[in-house]
């Protein structure tokens, strides 16, 4: 699944506050949806990134994870551009959203960075937010990934009912409300139809990590 062109944790365990070596392993396309404040009403794609932190354990064994849910946009002025261009270090060029070495977010997966997780509280529930990401430091050895690999695109061509398969089932009901989840439907997939399984990508060859 390519960039467009400019114009969840399954656990009750808190992730912690700090700046930590973390690992992309999901990429989930949750599709359009239509949100309404305060009589505004905004209809966007959103795609979730999560990532397992390094040799932060939860109690049963599992590596603590975040997520961040973005605006599928690479507007100068996106999040997701601006997040990713802190990432790799480098900011992204026209070519790199279109023609045949147009950037892939297939690549993200197994791509390690540093990232800075705070603490928010709202309506009394305090939530880990991820509040930055930045390329690693010269020298650093990114982690062999903990979690398996999971990649999931809302698109005919790339759909895998495995990767699907792998998420809560509020995640589930989130993706098929999407106008392009029901499209995959009608042309003949099925949720529970053999997949390509999980997404494994090459390891970063250069000192631009992708």
């Amino acid at each position: 699944m390519r960039l467009p062109k400019p114009s969840e944790s399954g656990s009750f365990e808190l992730t912690p506050a700090g700046t930590f070596l973390a690992t992309c392993y999901r990429f989930i396309d949750r599709g359009t949806h239509t949100s309404e404040y305060m009589g505004d009403k905004k209809i966007r794609r959103e795609v979730m990134l999560s990532w397992e932190l390094d040799g932060e354990l939860m109690a049963d064994g599992r590596s603590f994870s975040a997520s961040k849910t973005y605006t599928w946009s690479m507007h100068e002025k996106a999040t997701l551009r601006k997040d990713l261009e802190s990432w790799r270090g480098k900011a992204f060029v026209d070519e790199d959203f279109d023609g045949p070495t147009a950037f892939n977010v297939k690549k993200l997966i197994g791509v390690s960075c540093m990232m800075t997780i705070t603490h928010e509280t709202r309506d009394g529930k305090t939530f880990a937010k991820v509040a930055s990401i930045g390329k690693l430091m010269r020298g650093m050895t990114p982690p062999a990934l903990i979690n398996k690999p999971v990649y999931l695109a809302l698109t005919p061509d790339e759909w895998d009912a495995e990767a699907y398969g792998t998420l809560s089932d509020k995640m589930k009901i989130i993706i098929s409300e999407s106008p392009e989840y029901k499209e995959i439907m009608a042309k003949g997939h099925r949720s529970d139809d053999p997949g390509n399984g999980h997404y494994t990508g090459d390891a970063p060859d250069d000192d631009i990590p992708f």
